[in-house]
């Protein structure tokens, strides 16, 4: 591919690539949720999560889901839009794992 699109298409994938948080930077963020999102909310993503009949994030989207990804932001984790709209939820499952072992 050339031309202008072919260059946006390769600043994308540069983009794409830098935005994927460390394994400390992510475990950091993991934690600072744990201690960020109330204990009856964390309670009841655990019964979601434990009841699989449908996937808990997807009805949780734009609830949950944003003030987790607004809160992140806020937080100085500086992720694209993209990064966490599609992994916000694999965050709070940490977290809500976190709880369950005790910090």
């Amino acid at each position: 591919m050339t031309g202008v699109r072919a260059l946006l298409l390769e600043d994308d994938l540069v983009v794409a690539l830098m935005d994927v948080p460390t394994p400390a930077d992510r475990d950091r963020a993991i934690h600072f949720l744990a201690g960020a999102i109330p204990a009856e909310i964390l309670d009841n993503v655990r019964m979601l999560m434990l009841n699989r009949q449908t996937p808990w994030h997807l009805a949780s989207h734009y609830g949950l889901g944003l003030r987790v990804r607004n809160s992140l932001r806020e937080a100085g984790f500086g992720w694209s839009d993209q990064y966490l709209d599609e992994n916000w939820w694999g965050l709070v499952e940490e977290a809500v794992r976190i709880g369950e072992r005790g910090g």
